[in-house]
């Protein structure tokens, strides 16, 4: 089946159409063919009780010359001493069409014996057929004389062009339905697939303007909804960011008396210990503010070059000395937010510089998804620790010194910039050694 909603439909439709015409087609054909049937045994009995009425009308050396005339391709008639048909062989049906010749009979005289019989195909019957036989009615009429007039007439009459009928007939009832299906298109597919797009850019926190509201009532109810929400959720990242702003600010001040203040004292021991609690703090606040501000931003998306961002990344690392190589194609478009998406990068890049000595960047793109590979060269991380990692203010202090600094936002802050593009970001241990950080995107 197809994978579409208009495809599936048009399928359905489609076999349900074709199944109706196909079997009223075979009660069509049934009915026919019983009614042609029955006509042609008819056409037979009347055509030789009008003959036998004949043959009682004229002198009797013309009779051979009137049954030669009176014949056809399909009709033989022929005067013999005996009877065509047996006694005997006559059944219920053809004794009723038999009693039907002797009522046209002169004064009821006349004697008829009818049989219907299979005989082979002969030239009146084209070949290369299913059945190499065909049903014939013999008629065998006792004339005045004594003698037998004799016929044989095939019943299985010219087949109309069934196929072509038929084939006509479905063929008009399938762009009927194509079309039906094309108007749904129009007013019910094609919307449902614009609100699954629309939820799909929701979902990457991409703007849009609200959806049209078109369609069956249920539709419109539901984009209209769906609109909504819409409204809602940027009125909550609006007071939110807002929020957010008003808090950098007020903290900021306290923070900043208190370093001024916390110079002024002149024990330096007790000082230097305070000043690096404040700036403990102040760093600790400042990325607390930058985790909820990235996560509340809402950044326009547009068409990137990842293998170009990346480069330039790795460019800006190996400049403050740092050992980081990339391994990508020439470019890879993508569709995001290059803030959002360089930050993430930055933060897994950084940690595998910080805690595993050098960076190794790896672009792949397959299918429909693009993957970025961090190698480093560390310990890694014990393996029922790893989904813990990517909670905020969360450290390993095992194989993370905590004296090389860190809050533990960089996962969490990855991986909420990641799924926000409607990707992922996994850790997972190398079997050489290192850690690998796996970032899978949505082609």
């Amino acid at each position: 089946m197809p994978h579409s909603l208009g495809g599936r439909l048009a399928i359905l439709l489609v076999l349900a159409v074709v199944g109706a015409q196909a079997v009223a087609f075979a009660m069509f054909a049934h009915e026919s063919s019983r009614v042609g049937r029955a006509a042609a045994r008819t056409q037979v009995v009347d055509r030789i009780a009008t003959l036998v009425r004949l043959l009682d009308a004229v002198q009797p050396d013309t009779v051979p010359s009137v049954v030669a005339a009176y014949g056809s391709p399909r009709h033989r008639f022929t005067i013999d001493a005996g009877s065509l048909v047996p006694e005997g062989a006559i059944g219920p049906d053809e004794a009723r069409l038999a009693r039907r010749i002797d009522r046209r009979m002169k004064d009821d005289a006349s004697q008829a014996r009818i049989a219907l019989v299979e005989r082979d195909v002969g030239e009146d019957v084209p070949r290369g057929r299913p059945s190499n036989r065909t049903q014939a009615l013999r008629v065998s009429v006792k004339l005045d004389d004594g003698r037998w007039l004799n016929a044989e007439a095939p019943l299985a009459s010219r087949t109309p062009p069934w196929l072509r009928i038929a084939l006509i007939q479905v063929l008009a009832s399938v762009v009927a339905v194509l079309a039906v299906v094309a108007v749904a298109r129009c007013g019910i597919v094609g919307p449902v697939a614009d609100l699954a797009r629309a939820a799909e850019l929701a979902g990457r926190g991409a703007s849009f303007k609200p959806l049209p509201e078109h369609g069956p009532s249920e539709l419109r109810t539901m984009t209209a909804a769906f609109n909504r929400m819409q409204e809602r959720s940027a009125a909550f990242v609006t007071d939110r960011t807002r929020m957010l702003a008003a808090i950098s600010h007020d903290l900021r001040t306290p923070i900043a008396s208190l370093w001024l203040r916390a110079e002024m004292v002149e024990d330096g021991e007790l000082r230097d210990a305070m000043v690096r609690t404040i700036s403990d703090m102040k760093r600790m606040v400042e990325a607390t503010l930058v985790f909820a501000r990235d996560d509340a931003l809402s950044q326009d998306s547009g068409p990137l070059d990842l293998a170009e961002m990346v480069r330039s990344l790795a460019d800006d690392h190996v400049v403050l000395g740092r050992h980081v190589t990339v391994a990508s194609p020439a470019d890879l478009p993508f569709n995001g937010r290059r803030m959002a998406l360089r930050r993430a990068l930055d933060n897994l890049v950084e940690n595998a510089v910080r805690y595993g000595g050098r960076a190794r960047i790896t672009l792949e793109r397959g299918g429909d998804g693009i993957r970025i590979l961090v190698d480093d060269d560390g310990r890694g991380i014990p393996a029922d620790k790893i989904e813990e990692m990517f909670e905020p203010f969360t450290r390993l202090e095992v194989s993370r010194n905590a004296d090389t600094g860190g809050t533990g936002l960089g996962l969490a802050i990855a991986r909420s910039a990641i799924r926000a593009h409607g990707g992922d970001v996994t850790l997972v241990n190398r079997a050489v050694g290192g850690l690998r950080a796996e970032v899978s995107l949505p082609a």
